[in-house]
């Protein structure tokens, strides 16, 4: 037994087990003190929990990210186009370049060819997420097939060959990449709650042509009824960013980048327990050469960090480009080496 049993004595007095007397104070000690042993075991459940919660949402996000399609590329420089002078200006700097290939499976004019293509930079110097797009129709040189649309080589040779004309015409070393497919954009953008655009006369009569087609694929749209900042689902967002119609091909990826940016801002604003649901949707359309610890270190980065996204695309103002059809197609043609210049300064933020 307890030396702090109580017993009452003939005359009232009490006293503990060991023989001394039992004061009021030490009563009101030990009440004091179960107090404080409640809070701490308190606090120290409530920890137990929100620890459990993020383990329970990383081991899911682990799980997910193993069932990403995963492609492994070449190791080596050469093999990937990237040359001395590019490796070297990516290892004094803090940025990680990687590919993004957008490709939509039920366009069947698009089977096989990156719809979109853009350079995903991670700067953690600068803490920026910086997104450059490039323009499909670019005139490029690809490996073991002469000049042509660069958009042309992700199905001349798949992402190691897109990668390396990337590398090759603009000097990068880029060594990773994702494709991601835009049939799943709708689903993604409709869970995080809609983004907000802005939308003109032309751009909404443009996007409403493909809200048929887009319903007919098992993409619920409605038809978009208002101009300016509006609220767009995910529908309306995917019919706003296929827009071939309104500007030229850099006005169509800067849709497509601000739909990625609208939607990289919502993501930020969703609760942690939301996470496991989007990475589900992303990642099932997916294929990647990252790693799942580079991936997972680089979305915490994003999310940690408070990162902001800036953006920028290739040809613009500064690259002279002009549109010029050669033997009877249609291509983007300006300074490559012009361009990298401009790409490096924006990515890498050079002197």
């Amino acid at each position: 037994m307890s030396d702090r049993e109580i017993y009452s004595h003939s005359d009232g007095t009490r006293y503990c087990k060991n023989g001394k007397r039992y004061s009021q104070n030490q009563r009101n000690k030990k009440k004091k003190w179960s107090g404080k042993k409640k809070a701490v075991v308190a606090i120290c459940i409530i920890l137990a929990i929100v620890l459990a919660a993020a383990a329970g949402v990383f081991i899911y996000i682990k799980a997910a990210l193993g069932q990403m399609a995963r492609v492994e590329l070449p190791q080596t420089n050469p093999e990937l186009g990237i040359t001395s002078e590019a490796a070297a200006r990516a290892e004094n700097s803090q940025v990680t370049n990687i590919a993004l290939f957008g490709v939509d499976s039920r366009n069947d004019d698009d089977v096989g060819r990156s719809d979109a293509l853009m350079i995903l930079s991670i700067d953690r110097k600068h803490g920026k997420i910086k997104l450059t797009s490039i323009a499909r129709d670019t005139y490029v040189s690809v490996d073991g097939y002469g000049q042509t649309k660069i958009n042309h080589a992700y199905a001349y040779g798949g992402p190691e060959l897109a990668i390396k004309t990337i590398n090759e015409n603009f000097s990068l070393d880029v060594k990773d990449f994702v494709t991601v497919n835009f049939s799943q954009l709708a689903e993604i953008i409709d869970y995080v709650g809609g983004v907000t655009i802005n939308v003109t006369e032309e751009e909404r009569v443009v996007a409403n042509k493909y809200v048929d087609n887009l319903n007919k694929l098992g993409i619920p749209t409605d038809y978009i009824t208002e101009t300016g900042d509006i609220r767009l689902t995910g529908g309306q967002a995917v019919a706003y960013a296929r827009n071939r119609e309104t500007g030229s091909d850099t006005a169509r990826t800067s849709r497509q980048r601000e739909i990625l940016s609208a939607m990289f801002d919502e993501v930020k604003k969703l609760n942690i327990t939301q996470y496991p649901g989007l990475v589900s949707m992303i990642l099932s359309e997916s294929k990647t050469s990252l790693s799942d610890e580079s991936i997972l270190e680089i979305g915490t980065w994003a999310v940690a960090s408070g990162a902001s996204m800036v953006q920028e695309s290739l040809p613009n103002d500064q690259c002279g480009a002009s549109g010029q059809m050669i033997d009877g197609v249609w291509y983007f043609v300006y300074d490559l080496n012009n361009a990298a210049n401009i790409l490096h300064q924006f990515i890498y933020e050079e002197e």
